[in-house]
């Protein structure tokens, strides 16, 4: 289970795979709202431009992501994982740089 950080009434996104709705049931007690993407088989639907809206911004964090992605290195060499965290977050922000 991940551990997040979030604050009080934050509202968080999943995509099409996140199908567990008796977690999703408990989440609501912890302060959290959960909007994930919904299978068109769903039970529980989302209305269509909701849904767009959820589809459009999950778009731009991909495509994002990938972009960040292409900038980094195939391996980084790492003997902790204290060092990887480092050497990401050097990476990015080298990455941040070299975009403007």
């Amino acid at each position: 289970m991940y551990q997040f950080d979030l604050p009080e009434e934050a509202l968080f996104t999943g995509d099409k795979a996140y199908n567990d709705y008796t977690l999703e049931d408990m989440m609501p007690d912890a302060n959290l709202n959960p909007l994930p993407l919904r299978k068109n088989n769903s039970h529980r639907t989302l209305p269509y431009w909701f849904a767009y809206l959820l589809s459009y911004c999950r778009k731009v964090i991909e495509a994002t992501g990938s972009l960040i992605e292409r900038l980094l290195p195939k391996h980084i060499h790492a003997v902790t994982a204290r060092g990887f965290e480092l050497k990401v977050a050097l990476f990015v922000l080298a990455a941040s740089f070299n975009s403007r």
